[in-house]
């Protein structure tokens, strides 16, 4: 009996962190403060019933008739689901909460990477953190081990940056465009190294390799597709952390 639950409470408390990644993710980027959940479409306060995507079916859209966005639906629902498999996969109570938390801040990096093409310091800072928590609890390393990894995962990304700038000055001068494209982020940057933190080694290369996989996999297809453009922007953030979660949990 304790068993279901216990189950029934990870997918309760999913939901909620859920939740709260579709409000920061929403608030940040635009006001960079915490106020009060505010209607997309008519700016109107949101209700407490109405503060989880998902209630929304049961109560209603707001009254202005916008409704909830799949995204916030998609990232509630996979919270409800990662949980349990995180309290599976790990050993302690501890490891459980570290690991909850850090997936909660990847995924909130995630949602605003994608949405609005930013790697916020806000987020990345506290990521940062608790990367490095994790990485001491898991990796059995001490601290030197552990900074010491991070900084590589930090510097292998800073060459990428450095190769991105080089790749956008070419494009640019080929297709004409505004030097204001930026095909790689400092921001990505500061991922490298949380990588590191979190994955220690052999792990931080693991999660590279996953990386550049997926992202060369999604980049090829969509330079085959009938609508690509010159300059397709691609947010790389979901690589790394796609890259960083296998690394993690299977390995």
């Amino acid at each position: 009996m304790l068993v279901p639950l216990k189950q029934l409470f990870l997918i309760l408390v999913g939901v909620a962190i859920g939740a709260a990644i579709n409000y920061l993710g929403d608030q940040l980027p635009r006001k960079r403060r915490l106020s009060h959940p505010l209607c997309s479409h008519c700016l109107n306060p949101i209700s407490p019933t109405r503060w989880v995507s998902l209630t929304s079916f049961f109560v209603g859209h707001c009254r202005c008739g916008n409704k909830t966005s799949l995204r916030s639906i998609i990232v509630e629902l996979f919270f409800a689901m990662l949980l349990p498999l995180i309290d599976k996969l790990t050993p302690t109570n501890t490891h459980f909460i570290v690991l909850s938390l850090l997936c909660a801040l990847f995924f909130l990096i995630m949602v605003i990477d994608i949405e609005h093409k930013l790697v916020l310091n806000s987020v990345v800072i506290p990521t940062t953190f608790i990367a490095f928590f994790y990485g001491m609890l898991t990796n059995n390393q001490d601290i030197s081990k552990v900074l010491l990894i991070g900084t590589a995962g930090y510097m292998m990304m800073l060459l990428v940056f450095f190769g991105g700038k080089l790749y956008s000055k070419l494009m640019i001068k080929n297709v004409d465009l505004s030097s204001d494209v930026v095909a790689f982020g400092m921001g990505d940057v500061r991922l490298g190294g949380i990588i590191g933190l979190a994955t220690g080694w052999p792990g931080l290369p693991q999660a590279l390799v996953v990386t550049i996989i997926s992202s060369g996999i999604v980049a090829i297809t969509i330079r085959m597709s009938r609508n690509y453009k010159p300059i397709t922007m691609l947010p790389f953030s979901p690589f790394v952390i796609v890259g960083t979660l296998i690394a993690i949990l299977f390995r």
